[in-house]
């Protein structure tokens, strides 16, 4: 693509937000309407509706806070999968898995975090996972009738840790909304923080921002090119705001008891982002009846590693 032919879009596919309709039954994609969703999904690859599949793309407004949501759904869903996506990423990141989803025949809701792709709030920044929690909520509970049952959850990375943390903060376990969680090299500790949290405590007070490191994280040499240099929703300063709740998410997860919900985790042998040993012993310290994926090679960014590797990570989702 051309440099000014990728401007182009880029700014299109960022004017999505204005332009999208409150979520809802009402809010049902026409492409012939509404031209920069039709260069949105052509841009990230996703899925166009058709006869045989609907698709809802709108938006969610609470408290100032705006929440971009879709929903793709085949005629005969037997099931749906809500999405959660990881730290820095976006909807528009997870074709690969929508796309695997869909051949199951399941409905699939994928959403931006706060601060993240259409979404609004300060880029890639948070005061509290709780907020996470809070706006995942707000998504169930807008797309609840639209989803039929059973209700999966696949969470890749901090959408793991959502998840998590939504699972812990219930009341009783059994009443989860989930009948199963898939945790894609979830975030309960990253990697050197013994280290970096003290480095971390001594510089926030005159760093508001760091930068961003693009990190190998997949095989997939082409991904890793467009989150770099072609990608609109990239940040390239990270807020130490985000640091101190993901600090607070480290802390609080180690407070929590035993879990009788059977978590599934998949997790890549060569993933550099979080500490994924300790992050085991500390899902199988609470989760006894956890079941562990390990796949060889692999890296952090499941949903988009290499496409051999990411057949073997898809085959071991339970939905």
């Amino acid at each position: 693509m051309e440099q000014t032919d990728l401007d182009r879009a880029q700014q299109q596919i960022k004017s999505l937000a204005q332009v999208l309709p409150e979520f809802g039954p009402e809010a049902q994609a026409d492409l012939q309407l509404n031209p920069a969703l039709k260069t949105y999904l052509d841009f990230f690859k996703l899925p166009e509706p058709s006869d045989q599949l609907q698709l809802l793309a709108g938006k969610l407004t609470k408290g100032g806070q705006q929440t971009h949501l879709m929903l793709w759904k085949p005629p005969q869903s037997k099931g749906s999968v809500v999405i959660v996506h990881g730290y820095l990423d976006h909807t528009g990141l997870y074709g690969h898995l929508i796309k695997q989803l869909l051949e199951r025949q399941l409905t699939v809701v994928c959403f931006d975090l706060i601060g993240h792709g259409l979404s609004s709030g300060e880029p890639a920044s948070i005061d509290s996972f709780d907020q996470y929690v809070e706006q995942l909520n707000l998504v169930l509970e807008a797309s609840a009738d639209l989803c039929p049952a059973p209700l999966h959850g696949i969470g890749q990375s901090t959408g793991g840790a959502i998840l998590l943390k939504q699972l812990f903060d219930q009341d009783d376990g059994r009443d989860h909304r989930f009948v199963s969680l898939n945790l894609l090299a979830p975030l309960v500790q990253p990697r050197k923080w013994k280290i970096d949290r003290w480095l971390f405590k001594l510089t926030r007070p005159f760093r508001p921002t760091m930068n961003r490191v693009f990190r190998e994280n997949s095989q997939d040499k082409e991904f890793l090119h467009f989150v770099r240099h072609m990608d609109p929703f990239q940040p390239h300063r990270l807020p130490a705001a985000w640091v101190s709740a993901m600090a607070e998410w480290v802390v609080e997860i180690g407070q929590y008891p035993e879990n009788p919900f059977a978590i599934n985790v998949i997790q890549g042998d060569q993933d550099s982002t979080v500490d994924w040993q300790h992050n085991i012993n500390v899902l199988q310290s609470k989760f006894p009846n956890m079941g562990l994926h390990i796949i060889q090679q692999a890296g952090h960014h499941l949903v988009n590693e290499a496409s051999g590797l990411r057949e073997e990570i898809f085959a071991a989702l339970k939905l």
